[in-house]
Protein backbone atom coordinates (compact mmCIF):
# COMPACT_ATOMS: atom_id res chain seq x y z
CA UNK A 1 0.00 0.00 0.00
CA UNK A 2 1.32 3.43 -0.86
CA UNK A 3 0.43 6.90 0.46
CA UNK A 4 -2.09 7.57 -2.29
CA UNK A 5 -3.94 4.29 -1.71
CA UNK A 6 -4.00 4.81 2.06
CA UNK A 7 -5.36 8.33 1.61
CA UNK A 8 -8.01 7.01 -0.78
CA UNK A 9 -9.01 4.28 1.69
CA UNK A 10 -9.36 6.77 4.53
CA UNK A 11 -11.40 9.13 2.36
CA UNK A 12 -13.72 6.31 1.31
CA UNK A 13 -14.29 5.38 4.97
CA UNK A 14 -15.01 9.03 5.79
CA UNK A 15 -17.41 9.25 2.83
CA UNK A 16 -19.18 6.07 3.90
CA UNK A 17 -18.41 4.15 0.70
CA UNK A 18 -16.12 1.72 2.54
CA UNK A 19 -17.06 0.20 5.88
CA UNK A 20 -14.65 0.22 8.79
CA UNK A 21 -14.65 -3.59 8.61
CA UNK A 22 -13.54 -3.46 4.96
CA UNK A 23 -10.85 -0.92 5.80
CA UNK A 24 -9.70 -3.08 8.70
CA UNK A 25 -9.35 -6.07 6.35
CA UNK A 26 -7.34 -3.93 3.91
CA UNK A 27 -4.93 -2.92 6.66
CA UNK A 28 -4.48 -6.31 8.35
CA UNK A 29 -1.24 -7.09 6.51
CA UNK A 30 0.37 -3.80 7.46
CA UNK A 31 3.16 -3.38 8.06
CA UNK A 32 4.36 -6.98 7.80
CA UNK A 33 2.88 -10.28 6.65
CA UNK A 34 4.56 -13.49 7.75
CA UNK A 35 4.30 -16.30 5.23
CA UNK A 36 6.40 -18.80 7.18
CA UNK A 37 9.16 -18.90 4.55
CA UNK A 38 9.26 -15.11 4.08
CA UNK A 39 8.05 -11.89 5.66
CA UNK A 40 6.59 -9.37 3.24
CA UNK A 41 7.00 -5.70 4.16
CA UNK A 42 3.82 -4.02 2.90
CA UNK A 43 4.84 -0.75 4.57
CA UNK A 44 7.92 0.12 2.48
CA UNK A 45 6.03 2.30 -0.01
CA UNK A 46 4.48 4.29 2.86
CA UNK A 47 7.99 4.98 4.16
CA UNK A 48 8.95 6.40 0.77
CA UNK A 49 10.89 3.39 -0.48
CA UNK A 50 10.25 1.12 -3.43
CA UNK A 51 7.70 -1.55 -2.43
CA UNK A 52 8.97 -4.93 -1.25
CA UNK A 53 11.58 -6.70 -3.39
CA UNK A 54 11.69 -10.49 -3.66
CA UNK A 55 15.15 -11.97 -3.08
CA UNK A 56 14.77 -15.20 -5.03
CA UNK A 57 18.00 -16.97 -4.17
CA UNK A 58 17.24 -20.01 -2.01
CA UNK A 59 13.48 -19.83 -2.59
CA UNK A 60 11.42 -22.25 -4.64
CA UNK A 61 9.46 -21.08 -7.65
CA UNK A 62 6.25 -21.68 -5.70
CA UNK A 63 7.47 -19.50 -2.82
CA UNK A 64 8.43 -16.70 -5.20
CA UNK A 65 5.04 -16.84 -6.90
CA UNK A 66 3.27 -16.80 -3.52
CA UNK A 67 5.23 -13.75 -2.36
CA UNK A 68 4.53 -11.98 -5.66
CA UNK A 69 0.82 -12.77 -5.30
CA UNK A 70 0.72 -11.13 -1.85
CA UNK A 71 2.60 -8.04 -3.10
CA UNK A 72 0.24 -7.65 -6.07
CA UNK A 73 -2.78 -8.16 -3.79
CA UNK A 74 -1.75 -4.97 -1.97
CA UNK A 75 -1.54 -3.16 -5.30
CA UNK A 76 2.22 -2.86 -5.43
CA UNK A 77 4.51 -3.66 -8.37
CA UNK A 78 6.74 -6.73 -8.21
CA UNK A 79 10.52 -6.59 -8.42
CA UNK A 80 12.48 -9.80 -7.94
CA UNK A 81 16.21 -10.43 -7.92
CA UNK A 82 18.43 -13.50 -8.09
CA UNK A 83 15.87 -15.72 -9.76
CA UNK A 84 16.54 -18.95 -11.58
CA UNK A 85 15.54 -18.91 -15.22
CA UNK A 86 12.60 -21.21 -14.42
CA UNK A 87 11.36 -18.96 -11.59
CA UNK A 88 11.77 -15.85 -13.71
CA UNK A 89 9.76 -17.30 -16.58
CA UNK A 90 7.05 -18.53 -14.19
CA UNK A 91 6.84 -15.09 -12.59
CA UNK A 92 6.59 -13.36 -15.97
CA UNK A 93 3.86 -15.76 -17.02
CA UNK A 94 1.87 -15.16 -13.82
CA UNK A 95 2.55 -11.42 -13.47
CA UNK A 96 3.52 -9.87 -16.79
Amino acid sequence: MNKKKLQSLLESVAAGTTSTAEAYESLLGLPFESMGFATVDHHRALRGAFPEVIFGQGKTTEQILAIAHRIVAYGDPVLATRLSEHAGLALLERSP
